[in-house]
């Protein structure tokens, strides 16, 4: 077997390790979910493929599992549910829209470097102002910092977007504050079904404290530091795309990973059409 090809088998293997793909280690409950996620540094919730680590294919312990067709009775798709309530209920995940605009969990360790990159300096209200945030999102947003947590049709009438017309600007105001790292679920209730939500400000204070003390570029580092010790291999676009970070800062993340020898860039390996930069320790 040639060299590329024994590279490539060895990469899927590290992924199939680290990822959690076999049955041996696969995630069976709360405690062995938490440790996986601060194994990892951050993972999908529920898509798997994406490039990094997911729940939901960690619990099943093996590749790609697909959807059923009735999810309600899915094993492995019910505990992702639940996980991604009690696990951030008590504050031991972050969990919101940030992996490629999907939900996802984010380890307390890495927690600062996503938020250094992804707060946008300023706040909501400068975001505005440059118009990078909608209407609907800065009314939510100055609802949440009045009023403090609330619950969805409280948002709803508070910020006058309670119409049934009005839905779409309002879910997509809510995706926008979660992927812009602005607000986030902090409670499913059930009974009636409602989320409660917050600003990122107020539930993760400590963090957005260590997070000032970073610069863009040490926080990139961290970030794609464990990309790579964990997924093994990467395209800088495909990274910068799918973390929400700057392609520039990853590319000088990769550039630093390369000198450290942590990585090799501009490889070439079989079913994969991109150049890619790869776990130094594979090759």
């Amino acid at each position: 077997m040639e060299g590329a090809e024994r590279i490539a088998e060895r990469i899927e293997a590290h992924r199939d390790h680290t990822f959690r793909r076999v049955a041996s280690r696969r995630v069976t409950g709360e405690q062995s979910a938490l440790a996986f996620i601060n194994e990892t540094g951050f993972c999908a919730a529920f898509t798997p493929g994406l490039g990094v680590a997911c729940l939901r294919e960690a619990i099943e312990g093996r590749r790609e599992p697909k959807l059923p067709e009735h999810i309600q009775h899915d094993r492995a798709i019910i505990m992702t549910w639940n996980l991604k309530d009690t696990l951030p209920a008590r504050k031991a995940v972050y969990y919101g829209k940030v992996i490629a605009g999907r939900p996802g969990f984010i380890a307390l360790e890495l927690l600062p470097a996503f938020l250094r990159l992804r707060v946008a300096a300023g706040g909501y209200r400068k975001l505005y102002e440059r118009g990078a945030l909608s209407h609907c999102a800065k009314v939510v947003m100055d609802v949440l910092a009045r009023r403090g947590a609330a619950e969805t049709k409280a948002l709803k009438l508070s910020s006058g977007y309670a119409q049934p017309k009005q839905r779409a600007a309002f879910d997509h105001a809510m995706k926008e504050l979660q992927e812009k790292f602005l607000a986030l679920k902090i409670e499913e209730r059930y009974d009636p079904f409602t989320y409660v939500w917050d600003t990122v400000d107020n539930r993760w204070g400590e963090a957005m404290r260590e997070a000032r003390s970073l610069s863009p570029s040490e926080a990139t580092y961290r970030i794609v530091r464990r990309y790579f010790e964990i997924a093994a291999y990467g395209n800088d676009r495909a990274i910068a795309r799918i973390l929400g970070i700057d392609p520039a800062l990853v590319e000088r993340a990769m550039r630093r990973l390369e000198r450290e020898r942590t990585i090799f860039r501009g490889r070439r390996i079989p079913h994969i059409r991109e150049t890619i930069s790869i776990l130094a320790s594979l090759t």
